[in-house]
């Protein structure tokens, strides 16, 4: 771990190594990638299908069909229920980003101009709304227990960001208030990706129960380490602008900690002083980047754990290996 600085290092991108990639994982990952294509492109408009695989052609770490794929492999995969559940999950993930990019108002994305900024706010609502009815589409298509697992999910998220858009500018809410947030607003298709992966294969009991933990605290990890490179990171890696998150009054976890840690910051944040280089210094004054990074570890770990009463094999070894993806973004 990379702390000479007294902060994590700037951050690279989250998932498997290329090279640590199994051949399977990358033959299953190229079918799910054509059929990403195919289903979001099926109108017979060409807005709409441009509109819809605009981020799709852009690329993406694919995190949620991976870990589909990969946790299907428990048990017996029943035909292409896999497939289809792991396209289902991304498109329903591509939808709020979308949603997302029109209310932060974000106008690059994955190195390409967002959908509402290159088409408007409408089509780009409207895009994002037609990838959820494909993805529920995909997921009505595998059958069984999928389209319930990818309602919850949907709802989670929209809570999540509900929640989130109403503590906007809150320097004092609670830590607590965060990680119920991001266990909505993230968590929640993380655990549903390795839900779907254990219904298409017909794990049940205490396996399933361990792929959805693994899922949970995965995802939250991932949460907290893409915070951390809101504010630290390389943006020539992380495609973003340090500090977004901070001046649209997205407090999070470092920020929080900080806070907690130093009254008169959360007094200056409140009033409205959010440069983003003033508060790395209140940030690394107090330690907050050393504890989110710390938190973040403890559930990397507990994934990890919780994969631990798993039968060892390749597709088990790839799940601690997309964990360990997600913590060297920030740990060098």
């Amino acid at each position: 771990m990379t702390r000479a600085s007294g902060a994590p290092t700037a951050g690279r991108r989250a998932g498997l190594p290329d090279a640590a990639t199994p051949a399977w994982l990358r033959a299953d990952m190229d079918r799910i990638e054509a059929l990403l294509l195919d289903r979001a492109g099926s109108s017979a408009h060409p807005l709409v299908s441009e509109a819809s695989t605009h981020l799709i052609k852009a690329g993406g770490k694919r995190l949620r069909p991976a870990l589909v794929l990969m946790t299907a492999r428990a048990g017996d995969a029943r035909g292409d229920v896999a497939d289809l559940s792991a396209a289902a999950i991304e498109l329903v993930h591509l939808a709020t980003l979308y949603h997302d990019d029109v209310i932060d108002e974000t106008d690059t994305r994955r190195g390409v101009p967002t959908v509402h900024a290159k088409w408007g706010t409408e089509v780009a609502v409207l895009a994002g709304d037609y990838l959820f009815a494909r993805g529920c589409a995909l997921g009505a298509e595998a059958g069984g227990e999928v389209p319930g697992i990818l309602a919850r999910a949907i709802g989670e998220v929209c809570e999540g960001q509900i929640l989130e858009t109403a503590s906007l500018g809150d320097a004092h809410r609670s830590i607590d208030d965060y990680l119920g947030i991001i266990r909505r607003k993230t968590a929640a298709l993380f655990r549903a990706a390795c839900e779907l992966g254990a219904a298409a294969s017909g794990v049940s009991g205490e396996d399933r129960a361990a792929l959805v933990s693994y899922g949970e605290h995965l995802g939250l990890a991932f949460q907290m380490v893409d915070d951390l490179l809101d504010l630290v990171g390389d943006p020539d890696v992380t495609g973003k602008v340090p500090g977004t998150d901070l001046r649209e009054g997205v407090f999070t976890l470092p920020v929080l900690i900080a806070c907690e840690r130093d009254a008169s910051f959360a007094q200056r944040l409140a009033a409205g002083h959010l440069e983003l280089e003033p508060a790395l210094a209140a940030l690394r004054t107090t330690g907050a980047l050393d504890a989110a990074l710390d938190l973040a570890t403890s559930h990397a770990s507990a994934a990890h754990t919780a994969l631990e009463t798993l039968p060892r094999a390749e597709w088990r070894d790839a799940l601690d290996g997309m964990v360990d993806g997600v913590l060297l973004q920030v740990t060098g």
